[in-house]
Protein backbone atom coordinates (compact mmCIF):
# COMPACT_ATOMS: atom_id res chain seq x y z
CA UNK A 1 0.00 0.00 0.00
CA UNK A 2 1.69 3.32 -0.93
CA UNK A 3 2.71 5.87 2.15
CA UNK A 4 1.78 9.62 1.80
CA UNK A 5 4.43 11.21 2.49
CA UNK A 6 5.46 12.26 5.80
CA UNK A 7 5.01 15.60 7.75
CA UNK A 8 8.79 16.44 7.24
CA UNK A 9 8.71 15.42 3.62
CA UNK A 10 6.56 18.00 3.33
CA UNK A 11 8.91 20.47 5.12
CA UNK A 12 11.72 19.52 2.89
CA UNK A 13 10.39 20.28 -0.40
CA UNK A 14 8.62 23.39 1.04
CA UNK A 15 12.11 24.67 2.28
CA UNK A 16 14.04 23.51 -0.78
CA UNK A 17 11.25 25.25 -3.10
CA UNK A 18 11.31 28.25 -1.39
CA UNK A 19 14.79 28.68 -1.24
CA UNK A 20 15.09 28.44 -5.41
CA UNK A 21 12.16 30.69 -5.95
CA UNK A 22 13.93 33.06 -3.55
CA UNK A 23 17.63 32.67 -5.01
CA UNK A 24 16.40 32.87 -8.20
CA UNK A 25 14.01 35.88 -7.99
CA UNK A 26 16.94 38.00 -6.40
CA UNK A 27 19.53 36.99 -8.78
CA UNK A 28 17.69 37.25 -11.98
CA UNK A 29 14.74 39.43 -12.03
CA UNK A 30 12.35 41.50 -9.27
CA UNK A 31 8.93 42.51 -9.39
CA UNK A 32 8.88 45.95 -10.96
CA UNK A 33 8.05 48.75 -8.33
CA UNK A 34 4.78 49.85 -7.89
CA UNK A 35 4.43 53.75 -8.49
CA UNK A 36 1.40 55.89 -6.92
CA UNK A 37 0.84 59.63 -8.58
CA UNK A 38 0.95 62.29 -6.08
CA UNK A 39 -1.02 65.19 -7.30
CA UNK A 40 -4.08 66.86 -7.42
CA UNK A 41 -6.95 64.72 -7.06
CA UNK A 42 -10.13 65.03 -7.85
CA UNK A 43 -12.40 63.87 -4.40
CA UNK A 44 -15.87 62.51 -4.65
CA UNK A 45 -17.13 66.10 -3.43
CA UNK A 46 -15.97 67.51 -6.92
CA UNK A 47 -13.02 69.66 -5.05
CA UNK A 48 -9.15 68.89 -5.06
CA UNK A 49 -6.86 67.57 -2.21
CA UNK A 50 -3.37 66.67 -3.27
CA UNK A 51 -2.06 63.72 -1.88
CA UNK A 52 -1.29 59.73 -3.30
CA UNK A 53 -4.45 58.93 -5.76
CA UNK A 54 -5.68 55.73 -4.11
CA UNK A 55 -9.19 54.62 -4.75
CA UNK A 56 -11.05 52.98 -2.08
CA UNK A 57 -13.79 50.27 -2.80
CA UNK A 58 -15.78 49.35 -5.96
CA UNK A 59 -17.32 51.51 -7.32
CA UNK A 60 -13.55 53.40 -6.28
CA UNK A 61 -13.77 56.31 -4.25
CA UNK A 62 -11.05 58.70 -4.43
CA UNK A 63 -8.66 59.60 -1.99
CA UNK A 64 -5.60 61.88 -1.33
CA UNK A 65 -3.13 59.78 0.91
CA UNK A 66 -0.30 60.82 2.72
CA UNK A 67 2.03 58.77 4.86
CA UNK A 68 2.07 58.62 8.29
CA UNK A 69 4.43 57.75 11.69
CA UNK A 70 5.14 55.51 13.58
CA UNK A 71 1.52 54.32 12.72
CA UNK A 72 1.28 50.66 11.18
CA UNK A 73 -2.66 50.84 10.43
CA UNK A 74 -3.39 53.01 7.20
CA UNK A 75 -6.74 54.98 8.48
CA UNK A 76 -9.52 57.05 6.11
CA UNK A 77 -12.09 59.49 7.35
CA UNK A 78 -15.84 58.91 7.15
CA UNK A 79 -18.14 60.37 5.71
CA UNK A 80 -18.63 62.49 9.19
CA UNK A 81 -14.56 63.48 8.56
CA UNK A 82 -14.91 64.96 12.52
CA UNK A 83 -13.57 68.44 11.67
CA UNK A 84 -13.82 69.79 15.20
CA UNK A 85 -10.05 71.09 15.42
CA UNK A 86 -11.63 73.60 12.71
CA UNK A 87 -13.30 76.74 14.01
CA UNK A 88 -15.86 77.73 10.66
CA UNK A 89 -17.42 74.17 11.37
CA UNK A 90 -16.93 73.05 8.12
CA UNK A 91 -20.21 70.97 6.42
CA UNK A 92 -19.66 67.35 5.17
CA UNK A 93 -18.37 68.57 1.68
CA UNK A 94 -15.94 70.96 3.80
CA UNK A 95 -14.23 68.73 5.83
CA UNK A 96 -13.99 65.71 2.77
CA UNK A 97 -12.00 68.17 1.44
CA UNK A 98 -9.42 68.47 4.45
CA UNK A 99 -9.34 64.98 4.95
CA UNK A 100 -8.09 63.83 1.99
CA UNK A 101 -11.82 62.18 1.00
CA UNK A 102 -14.52 60.19 2.89
CA UNK A 103 -15.27 56.77 2.74
CA UNK A 104 -18.49 55.37 2.34
CA UNK A 105 -18.65 51.84 3.49
CA UNK A 106 -22.28 51.55 2.80
CA UNK A 107 -21.40 52.58 -0.92
CA UNK A 108 -18.91 49.70 -1.05
CA UNK A 109 -20.03 46.51 -3.22
CA UNK A 110 -16.38 44.68 -2.34
CA UNK A 111 -16.68 45.89 1.73
CA UNK A 112 -15.92 43.09 4.18
CA UNK A 113 -16.04 42.30 7.63
CA UNK A 114 -12.22 43.06 9.10
CA UNK A 115 -10.53 40.34 11.00
CA UNK A 116 -9.23 41.97 14.08
CA UNK A 117 -5.81 39.55 13.55
CA UNK A 118 -4.86 41.94 10.70
CA UNK A 119 -4.58 44.69 13.09
CA UNK A 120 -1.82 45.88 14.73
CA UNK A 121 -1.74 47.87 18.75
CA UNK A 122 -0.82 51.34 17.98
CA UNK A 123 0.92 53.00 20.79
CA UNK A 124 0.90 56.54 19.33
CA UNK A 125 -1.97 58.94 19.55
CA UNK A 126 -3.70 58.30 16.69
CA UNK A 127 -7.43 58.39 16.33
CA UNK A 128 -9.92 55.41 17.32
CA UNK A 129 -10.96 53.70 14.73
CA UNK A 130 -13.84 50.71 13.35
CA UNK A 131 -11.92 48.28 11.35
CA UNK A 132 -12.33 47.81 8.19
CA UNK A 133 -11.64 45.63 4.85
CA UNK A 134 -11.79 46.45 1.12
CA UNK A 135 -10.51 47.15 -2.16
CA UNK A 136 -7.46 49.23 -2.43
CA UNK A 137 -6.74 50.60 -6.14
CA UNK A 138 -3.18 52.01 -6.35
CA UNK A 139 -2.90 52.62 -9.76
CA UNK A 140 -4.49 50.96 -12.99
CA UNK A 141 -2.08 47.71 -12.82
CA UNK A 142 -1.96 47.06 -8.52
CA UNK A 143 -5.20 46.08 -6.86
CA UNK A 144 -5.53 44.83 -2.93
CA UNK A 145 -8.21 42.91 -2.13
CA UNK A 146 -9.65 42.88 1.63
CA UNK A 147 -7.06 45.37 2.52
CA UNK A 148 -7.49 45.74 6.40
CA UNK A 149 -7.97 49.60 7.45
CA UNK A 150 -9.16 52.02 9.97
CA UNK A 151 -12.05 54.08 9.49
CA UNK A 152 -11.41 56.99 12.56
CA UNK A 153 -13.99 58.00 15.18
CA UNK A 154 -12.50 61.03 15.79
CA UNK A 155 -10.33 63.73 15.82
CA UNK A 156 -6.76 63.25 17.10
CA UNK A 157 -5.92 66.35 17.78
CA UNK A 158 -2.67 66.98 14.93
CA UNK A 159 -4.76 70.09 13.85
CA UNK A 160 -3.71 71.12 10.14
CA UNK A 161 -0.56 69.12 10.68
CA UNK A 162 -1.92 65.80 9.98
CA UNK A 163 -5.09 66.28 9.01
CA UNK A 164 -5.34 63.65 6.30
CA UNK A 165 -6.09 60.21 5.14
CA UNK A 166 -3.17 58.14 6.05
CA UNK A 167 -0.97 55.52 4.98
CA UNK A 168 0.83 53.58 7.83
CA UNK A 169 4.39 53.33 7.19
CA UNK A 170 5.78 52.14 10.40
CA UNK A 171 8.33 49.52 11.22
CA UNK A 172 5.76 46.75 10.84
CA UNK A 173 3.57 48.60 8.62
CA UNK A 174 0.65 46.77 7.35
CA UNK A 175 0.79 47.97 4.01
CA UNK A 176 4.47 47.34 3.20
CA UNK A 177 3.95 43.51 4.85
CA UNK A 178 1.33 42.92 1.98
CA UNK A 179 2.68 44.25 -0.65
CA UNK A 180 5.72 42.34 0.27
CA UNK A 181 4.44 38.94 1.32
CA UNK A 182 2.35 39.03 -2.40
CA UNK A 183 5.10 39.14 -3.84
CA UNK A 184 4.10 42.42 -5.50
CA UNK A 185 7.11 44.11 -4.09
CA UNK A 186 11.23 43.07 -3.63
CA UNK A 187 11.84 44.59 -0.22
CA UNK A 188 9.93 46.57 2.33
CA UNK A 189 10.91 50.19 0.67
CA UNK A 190 9.03 53.13 -0.96
CA UNK A 191 10.37 56.57 -2.26
CA UNK A 192 9.06 59.73 -2.23
CA UNK A 193 9.19 62.75 -4.07
CA UNK A 194 6.31 65.56 -3.60
CA UNK A 195 6.23 67.39 -6.80
CA UNK A 196 5.83 71.13 -7.13
CA UNK A 197 2.83 72.81 -6.18
CA UNK A 198 3.94 76.56 -6.40
CA UNK A 199 1.05 79.33 -7.79
CA UNK A 200 1.72 79.52 -11.26
CA UNK A 201 0.89 76.37 -13.42
CA UNK A 202 4.49 76.46 -14.50
CA UNK A 203 5.45 75.30 -11.45
CA UNK A 204 3.23 73.05 -11.01
CA UNK A 205 4.53 69.13 -11.28
CA UNK A 206 3.30 65.94 -10.31
CA UNK A 207 5.37 64.09 -7.37
CA UNK A 208 5.77 60.21 -7.21
CA UNK A 209 5.27 57.44 -4.19
CA UNK A 210 7.12 53.99 -5.13
CA UNK A 211 6.70 51.12 -3.50
CA UNK A 212 9.43 48.15 -3.56
CA UNK A 213 12.21 50.93 -5.19
CA UNK A 214 12.47 54.36 -6.81
CA UNK A 215 12.50 56.54 -9.18
CA UNK A 216 15.77 56.85 -10.79
CA UNK A 217 14.50 59.63 -13.25
CA UNK A 218 13.77 61.93 -10.20
CA UNK A 219 17.51 62.25 -9.47
CA UNK A 220 19.55 64.77 -10.59
CA UNK A 221 22.43 63.10 -10.04
CA UNK A 222 23.91 59.87 -9.21
CA UNK A 223 25.57 60.74 -6.04
CA UNK A 224 23.69 58.99 -3.25
CA UNK A 225 23.64 59.91 0.50
CA UNK A 226 22.88 56.60 2.87
CA UNK A 227 21.87 57.46 6.52
CA UNK A 228 21.04 54.80 9.27
CA UNK A 229 17.42 54.17 10.54
CA UNK A 230 17.10 55.21 14.18
CA UNK A 231 15.67 53.00 16.70
CA UNK A 232 12.04 53.38 18.33
CA UNK A 233 13.49 55.38 21.37
CA UNK A 234 14.30 58.31 19.05
CA UNK A 235 12.60 61.87 19.33
CA UNK A 236 12.23 61.86 15.08
CA UNK A 237 9.18 59.68 14.92
CA UNK A 238 9.96 59.00 11.64
CA UNK A 239 13.63 57.81 12.53
CA UNK A 240 14.73 59.63 9.84
CA UNK A 241 17.47 62.42 11.48
CA UNK A 242 19.62 64.43 9.67
CA UNK A 243 22.15 66.95 10.45
CA UNK A 244 21.76 70.60 9.08
CA UNK A 245 25.14 72.34 9.15
CA UNK A 246 23.61 75.33 6.65
CA UNK A 247 21.24 76.86 5.32
CA UNK A 248 22.00 80.02 2.73
CA UNK A 249 19.88 82.38 0.64
CA UNK A 250 20.75 82.53 -3.10
CA UNK A 251 19.54 86.48 -4.04
CA UNK A 252 18.95 86.63 -7.65
CA UNK A 253 22.25 89.24 -7.92
CA UNK A 254 24.26 86.02 -7.27
CA UNK A 255 25.25 87.01 -3.68
CA UNK A 256 25.05 83.90 -1.44
CA UNK A 257 24.50 84.01 2.17
CA UNK A 258 24.08 82.37 5.27
CA UNK A 259 21.29 82.82 8.15
CA UNK A 260 23.19 80.52 10.32
CA UNK A 261 24.62 83.57 13.28
CA UNK A 262 28.14 84.25 12.85
CA UNK A 263 28.78 82.74 16.85
CA UNK A 264 27.39 79.56 16.06
CA UNK A 265 29.82 76.77 15.63
CA UNK A 266 27.24 74.01 15.93
CA UNK A 267 24.46 72.29 13.50
CA UNK A 268 20.69 71.42 13.22
CA UNK A 269 19.60 67.75 14.01
CA UNK A 270 16.31 67.78 12.33
CA UNK A 271 14.03 64.74 11.80
CA UNK A 272 12.39 64.37 8.21
CA UNK A 273 8.81 64.12 8.28
CA UNK A 274 7.01 63.52 4.49
CA UNK A 275 4.02 64.71 5.39
CA UNK A 276 4.66 67.72 7.29
CA UNK A 277 3.24 70.92 5.55
CA UNK A 278 5.86 73.32 5.75
CA UNK A 279 9.53 73.37 4.33
CA UNK A 280 10.82 73.46 8.03
CA UNK A 281 10.15 74.06 11.65
CA UNK A 282 13.32 76.00 12.72
CA UNK A 283 13.60 78.08 15.80
CA UNK A 284 12.49 81.76 15.31
CA UNK A 285 15.68 83.02 17.63
CA UNK A 286 18.12 83.17 15.74
CA UNK A 287 17.22 81.80 12.32
CA UNK A 288 13.84 82.61 11.49
CA UNK A 289 14.53 86.67 12.81
CA UNK A 290 18.10 86.29 10.69
CA UNK A 291 15.87 85.09 7.22
CA UNK A 292 13.86 88.27 7.40
CA UNK A 293 16.43 90.87 8.52
CA UNK A 294 18.88 89.76 5.72
CA UNK A 295 15.93 89.77 3.13
CA UNK A 296 14.72 93.49 4.55
CA UNK A 297 11.00 92.37 5.68
CA UNK A 298 9.19 93.03 8.42
CA UNK A 299 9.77 91.89 11.81
CA UNK A 300 6.16 90.41 12.58
CA UNK A 301 4.07 88.14 10.40
CA UNK A 302 0.79 86.22 10.66
CA UNK A 303 0.06 82.53 10.29
CA UNK A 304 -1.79 80.43 8.03
CA UNK A 305 -4.36 78.26 8.98
CA UNK A 306 -4.99 76.47 5.37
CA UNK A 307 -2.82 73.48 3.63
CA UNK A 308 0.46 75.18 4.80
CA UNK A 309 -0.76 75.18 8.37
CA UNK A 310 1.25 77.39 10.27
CA UNK A 311 3.76 78.87 7.72
CA UNK A 312 4.68 82.33 8.32
CA UNK A 313 2.54 84.79 6.00
CA UNK A 314 3.72 88.18 4.47
CA UNK A 315 1.50 91.14 4.57
CA UNK A 316 -0.04 92.31 1.64
CA UNK A 317 2.66 95.49 1.54
CA UNK A 318 5.59 93.71 2.70
CA UNK A 319 8.90 93.23 0.44
CA UNK A 320 8.80 89.16 -0.36
CA UNK A 321 11.96 87.33 -1.03
CA UNK A 322 12.75 86.25 -4.40
CA UNK A 323 15.60 84.19 -4.13
CA UNK A 324 16.13 80.56 -3.57
CA UNK A 325 17.10 78.58 -0.57
CA UNK A 326 19.74 76.14 -0.16
CA UNK A 327 19.97 73.67 2.42
CA UNK A 328 23.68 72.18 3.66
CA UNK A 329 23.63 68.64 5.46
CA UNK A 330 26.70 67.23 7.14
CA UNK A 331 26.68 64.28 4.61
CA UNK A 332 27.45 67.45 2.05
CA UNK A 333 24.45 66.94 0.79
CA UNK A 334 23.24 70.27 -0.68
CA UNK A 335 19.48 70.61 -1.51
CA UNK A 336 18.60 74.27 -3.38
CA UNK A 337 14.42 75.12 -2.52
CA UNK A 338 13.63 77.05 -5.79
CA UNK A 339 11.83 80.41 -4.99
CA UNK A 340 8.07 79.16 -6.16
CA UNK A 341 8.35 76.78 -3.98
CA UNK A 342 9.39 78.82 -0.57
CA UNK A 343 6.96 81.70 -1.36
CA UNK A 344 3.94 80.08 -2.20
CA UNK A 345 0.09 81.44 -2.38
CA UNK A 346 -1.39 80.53 0.48
CA UNK A 347 -4.11 78.42 0.31
CA UNK A 348 -7.49 77.43 2.30
CA UNK A 349 -10.40 75.32 2.34
CA UNK A 350 -14.02 76.94 1.92
CA UNK A 351 -15.58 75.63 5.00
CA UNK A 352 -18.83 74.92 3.16
CA UNK A 353 -17.66 73.69 -0.99
CA UNK A 354 -14.26 72.31 0.16
CA UNK A 355 -13.12 74.42 -2.54
CA UNK A 356 -9.51 75.51 -2.71
CA UNK A 357 -9.10 79.79 -2.37
CA UNK A 358 -5.59 80.67 -3.03
CA UNK A 359 -4.60 84.58 -1.58
CA UNK A 360 -1.85 86.07 -3.66
CA UNK A 361 -1.95 89.19 -1.97
CA UNK A 362 -0.99 87.62 1.37
CA UNK A 363 1.37 84.42 0.41
CA UNK A 364 3.14 82.00 2.50
CA UNK A 365 7.10 81.62 3.26
CA UNK A 366 6.73 77.93 4.28
CA UNK A 367 8.76 78.27 7.09
CA UNK A 368 7.71 77.40 10.58
CA UNK A 369 9.48 79.74 13.51
CA UNK A 370 8.87 78.04 16.73
CA UNK A 371 9.80 79.83 19.79
CA UNK A 372 8.41 80.12 23.26
CA UNK A 373 7.82 77.33 25.09
CA UNK A 374 8.67 75.12 21.73
CA UNK A 375 11.33 77.18 20.52
CA UNK A 376 13.64 73.58 21.77
CA UNK A 377 11.59 71.40 19.62
CA UNK A 378 13.36 69.01 17.01
CA UNK A 379 13.58 71.05 13.84
CA UNK A 380 11.30 68.56 11.14
CA UNK A 381 12.12 68.97 7.18
CA UNK A 382 7.94 68.71 5.25
CA UNK A 383 6.23 68.31 2.02
CA UNK A 384 8.60 71.48 0.69
CA UNK A 385 11.43 69.73 0.92
CA UNK A 386 10.34 66.66 -0.60
CA UNK A 387 9.98 69.02 -3.72
CA UNK A 388 14.12 69.49 -4.20
CA UNK A 389 15.08 66.18 -2.09
CA UNK A 390 14.44 62.86 -3.30
CA UNK A 391 13.96 60.24 -0.67
CA UNK A 392 13.81 56.46 -0.24
CA UNK A 393 13.30 54.34 2.76
CA UNK A 394 14.50 50.73 3.03
CA UNK A 395 13.25 49.04 6.37
CA UNK A 396 14.81 46.16 5.60
CA UNK A 397 18.20 47.15 5.38
CA UNK A 398 17.06 49.36 8.32
CA UNK A 399 18.18 52.64 6.38
CA UNK A 400 17.27 56.04 4.10
CA UNK A 401 18.95 57.75 0.96
CA UNK A 402 18.82 60.91 0.01
CA UNK A 403 19.51 62.57 -3.60
CA UNK A 404 19.04 66.18 -5.06
CA UNK A 405 15.67 65.74 -7.15
CA UNK A 406 14.72 66.29 -10.43
CA UNK A 407 11.34 67.16 -10.92
CA UNK A 408 10.90 65.36 -14.13
CA UNK A 409 7.85 63.57 -15.44
CA UNK A 410 9.84 61.35 -17.17
CA UNK A 411 9.75 57.77 -14.92
CA UNK A 412 12.09 55.19 -14.88
CA UNK A 413 11.70 52.06 -12.17
CA UNK A 414 14.27 50.48 -10.42
CA UNK A 415 13.78 47.62 -7.89
CA UNK A 416 15.93 47.17 -4.81
CA UNK A 417 15.93 44.20 -2.59
CA UNK A 418 16.33 43.68 0.97
CA UNK A 419 20.08 44.55 1.64
CA UNK A 420 19.14 48.09 -0.56
CA UNK A 421 20.62 46.61 -3.68
CA UNK A 422 19.89 47.80 -7.19
CA UNK A 423 17.89 44.78 -9.03
CA UNK A 424 17.86 45.88 -12.83
CA UNK A 425 15.61 43.10 -14.34
CA UNK A 426 12.23 43.03 -14.35
CA UNK A 427 10.32 39.91 -13.80
CA UNK A 428 6.45 41.01 -14.14
CA UNK A 429 4.52 41.62 -16.89
CA UNK A 430 2.55 45.16 -17.10
CA UNK A 431 -0.81 43.17 -16.87
CA UNK A 432 -3.24 44.14 -13.99
CA UNK A 433 -2.73 42.26 -11.16
CA UNK A 434 -5.08 41.82 -7.86
CA UNK A 435 -3.74 40.92 -4.96
CA UNK A 436 -5.96 39.42 -2.21
CA UNK A 437 -5.34 40.63 1.18
CA UNK A 438 -7.31 39.15 3.36
CA UNK A 439 -7.03 36.37 5.89
CA UNK A 440 -10.43 34.49 5.15
CA UNK A 441 -10.33 30.57 4.53
CA UNK A 442 -11.65 28.87 1.40
CA UNK A 443 -15.42 27.80 1.30
CA UNK A 444 -15.41 23.95 1.84
CA UNK A 445 -17.81 23.74 -0.72
CA UNK A 446 -16.07 24.77 -3.09
CA UNK A 447 -12.87 22.91 -2.47
CA UNK A 448 -11.63 20.66 -5.12
CA UNK A 449 -10.98 17.00 -4.81
CA UNK A 450 -9.34 14.25 -6.60
CA UNK A 451 -8.93 10.53 -7.19
CA UNK A 452 -6.46 8.73 -4.17
CA UNK A 453 -4.80 7.45 -7.97
CA UNK A 454 -4.30 11.48 -9.08
CA UNK A 455 -2.89 12.28 -5.54
CA UNK A 456 -0.68 8.87 -5.48
CA UNK A 457 0.92 10.20 -8.31
CA UNK A 458 1.10 13.76 -7.56
CA UNK A 459 2.88 12.98 -4.47
CA UNK A 460 5.27 10.26 -6.01
CA UNK A 461 6.22 13.17 -8.50
CA UNK A 462 6.95 15.50 -6.03
CA UNK A 463 8.98 13.17 -3.60
CA UNK A 464 10.61 11.94 -7.19
CA UNK A 465 11.39 15.70 -7.97
CA UNK A 466 12.86 16.72 -4.36
CA UNK A 467 16.33 15.08 -5.34
CA UNK A 468 16.13 17.41 -8.80
CA UNK A 469 14.98 20.60 -6.88
CA UNK A 470 18.21 19.65 -3.97
CA UNK A 471 20.53 19.68 -6.93
CA UNK A 472 19.22 22.59 -8.49
CA UNK A 473 19.16 24.77 -5.12
CA UNK A 474 23.01 23.74 -4.70
CA UNK A 475 24.11 24.89 -8.37
CA UNK A 476 22.08 28.06 -7.73
CA UNK A 477 23.20 28.85 -4.78
CA UNK A 478 27.04 28.11 -5.55
CA UNK A 479 26.75 30.24 -8.76
CA UNK A 480 24.99 33.37 -6.55
CA UNK A 481 28.03 33.04 -3.87
CA UNK A 482 30.21 32.83 -7.11
CA UNK A 483 28.43 36.32 -8.35
CA UNK A 484 27.80 38.36 -4.87
CA UNK A 485 30.89 39.99 -5.06
CA UNK A 486 30.38 41.34 -8.57
CA UNK A 487 26.29 42.39 -7.99
CA UNK A 488 27.59 44.21 -4.87
CA UNK A 489 30.69 46.11 -6.09
CA UNK A 490 28.60 47.04 -9.06
CA UNK A 491 25.92 48.61 -6.80
CA UNK A 492 28.13 49.97 -4.11
CA UNK A 493 26.91 52.88 -2.10
CA UNK A 494 29.55 55.26 -0.64
CA UNK A 495 28.76 56.88 2.38
CA UNK A 496 29.82 60.39 3.12
CA UNK A 497 31.71 60.34 6.09
CA UNK A 498 33.73 57.36 6.44
CA UNK A 499 35.37 55.20 3.98
CA UNK A 500 34.76 51.88 5.58
CA UNK A 501 32.07 52.05 7.96
CA UNK A 502 28.32 53.67 7.74
CA UNK A 503 27.83 57.16 9.14
CA UNK A 504 27.25 57.77 12.88
CA UNK A 505 24.05 59.34 13.74
CA UNK A 506 24.32 62.45 15.38
CA UNK A 507 23.61 62.96 19.13
CA UNK A 508 20.89 65.16 20.66
CA UNK A 509 22.59 65.87 24.19
CA UNK A 510 22.16 69.63 24.24
CA UNK A 511 25.32 71.37 23.89
CA UNK A 512 25.53 74.60 22.20
CA UNK A 513 26.46 78.23 22.30
CA UNK A 514 22.53 79.07 22.77
CA UNK A 515 21.86 78.33 26.47
CA UNK A 516 18.70 75.75 26.78
CA UNK A 517 18.81 74.33 22.90
CA UNK A 518 18.58 71.15 22.77
CA UNK A 519 18.02 70.89 18.91
CA UNK A 520 21.72 71.96 18.52
CA UNK A 521 24.08 69.12 17.36
CA UNK A 522 27.70 69.44 18.32
CA UNK A 523 29.85 69.77 15.35
CA UNK A 524 33.26 70.69 13.79
CA UNK A 525 32.41 73.16 10.85
CA UNK A 526 34.12 75.94 8.95
CA UNK A 527 32.60 79.01 9.91
CA UNK A 528 29.22 79.98 7.20
CA UNK A 529 30.98 83.51 6.59
CA UNK A 530 34.39 81.46 5.55
CA UNK A 531 32.23 79.89 2.93
CA UNK A 532 31.08 83.04 1.32
CA UNK A 533 32.79 83.48 -1.79
CA UNK A 534 30.91 86.89 -2.46
CA UNK A 535 30.71 89.50 -0.20
CA UNK A 536 27.04 90.40 0.90
CA UNK A 537 24.97 93.23 -0.45
CA UNK A 538 21.38 94.04 0.07
CA UNK A 539 19.52 94.18 -3.00
CA UNK A 540 18.51 96.80 -4.61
Amino acid sequence: MFQPPTRHQHVVVSLVIASITSVLASDACAPSPIAVRIGNVTLANHQIARGAEIHVGDPPQPFAFLPQWPSNTSFVYGIDGHCTFRSDAPTRDGCATIRGGAYDAFASKTRQVADPDDFQTENAPFPEISRAADMLKLNQNVTLTEFPFGVALNDWGAEGYHPMASLGLGTNSTFLNELQESGKIASRSWSFFWGRNGGSSTSQIDGSFVFGGYDRAKLSSGERFVEKLQNSTSPCSTQMMVTITDMVLNFPNGTDVSIFPESLSTALAACIVPDFPVLMTIPSDPFVNNFFELTDAAGDHERSFGINFYALRYSSDEKRYDGDLTIKFQSELAVRVPNDQLVVPDIDIDPTTGELVANYTNPDLVLNGIQNINANDLPQLGRQFLSAAYLMVNQDARQFSLWAANPASSVDLVAVDANDVDITTSCESNAPTIVNSGSSTPNPQHASSSSPGTIAGAVVGGVGGLVILGFLAFWVIKRRRETRWNVSEQNRVTYPYAETEAPQQPTLEPKSELPGSSFLVPVELEHPAQRRTISYELPS
